[in-house]
């Protein structure tokens, strides 16, 4: 058992539990942020990721079959170990943004999310106060503050650049949960080999309020005048020349004039719901 300090030390622990442990499976223990963290430590390694649920919303594990309760969670790792059910390939996204780069394994956002999340992160007595609402109210705010600030231009998979005031990618579905309803947001997502992405064609509420509408309505939002949407199968670059806000996996990563984006796979995960590679 090994205990995480800080931020950033998942990473460091699922390296160690696999190069000097010789860890086949690496439990985490946490939310998607640790998750997250070991998952990019263990892309390419052969070991699996057996992500059990005791963070805020664990997005990840719910989408890959793991109950919430993390006592049940628990009681199936053990049973899905003792019958040696076989690890899963997924395929997960990364991130390069000047020096930062990151795996991500839920979403990344560029724009009004990201922006969202530094609000969120800049104020987490509100979290605790008002949960998942407190992030509901950030994006409302950070869209109202887009109002006036130029587009940035985007590109798929080396496509002519288009423009775009916020950009949300995924590499699962649903997007986000609030309690238990699902966020779907981009619908077409999976782990099957590309991201899925979801921009607001002009500034202001008017884009992520049918977004946001459409998400838990049965996905009429993708028919919007409001929004584009689409896959990429290999690369989503971002250009602002102000620079704009990124956010992974609902972590704050600062402001950047140019993001790029791919699908990635090489990571191995233990599915809650037995189904195997």
């Amino acid at each position: 058992v090994l205990t995480t300090q800080e931020r950033g030390h998942a990473a460091d622990l699922a390296r160690l539990a696999t190069q000097e442990h010789e860890a086949l499976t690496v439990v985490t223990l946490g939310g998607d942020g640790t998750a997250a963290e070991a998952a990019g430590a263990l892309v390419g390694t052969g070991a699996a990721l057996a992500p059990m649920p005791t963070g805020s919303t664990n997005v990840f594990a719910r989408t890959i079959g793991w109950p919430m309760q993390p006592r049940l969670a628990i009681d199936r790792l053990v049973d899905a170990l003792a019958r040696g059910q076989h690890a899963a390939p997924v395929t997960i996204g990364h991130v390069e943004a000047g020096e930062e780069e990151r795996f991500f394994i839920v979403n990344a956002g560029v724009g009004i999310d990201a922006e969202a999340a530094d609000l969120v992160e800049r104020h987490p007595q509100w979290k605790k106060r008002v949960g998942q609402a407190w992030f509901a109210s950030a994006t409302a705010l950070a869209a109202a503050r887009q109002w006036r600030r130029p587009l940035m231009r985007v590109a798929i998979d080396g496509g002519t650049p288009f423009p775009l005031a916020s950009i949300s990618v995924a590499c699962t579905r649903p997007y986000a949960y609030f309690r238990s309803r699902p966020f779907d947001l981009i619908p077409d997502a999976g782990h099957e080999g590309a991201l899925g992405w979801l921009g607001a064609v002009s500034r202001g509420l008017g884009g992520p309020a049918v977004a946001a509408a459409g998400a838990f309505t049965g996905a009429w939002h993708l028919g919007s005048s409001r929004v584009a949407h689409g896959m990429a199968t290999e690369s989503i670059i971002i250009d602002d020349g102000d620079g704009v806000a990124l956010q992974a996996d609902g972590e704050a990563l600062g402001r950047h004039r140019r993001i790029v984006m791919r699908p990635a796979t090489g990571l191995l995960v233990l599915r809650g719901d037995g189904l195997t590679a």
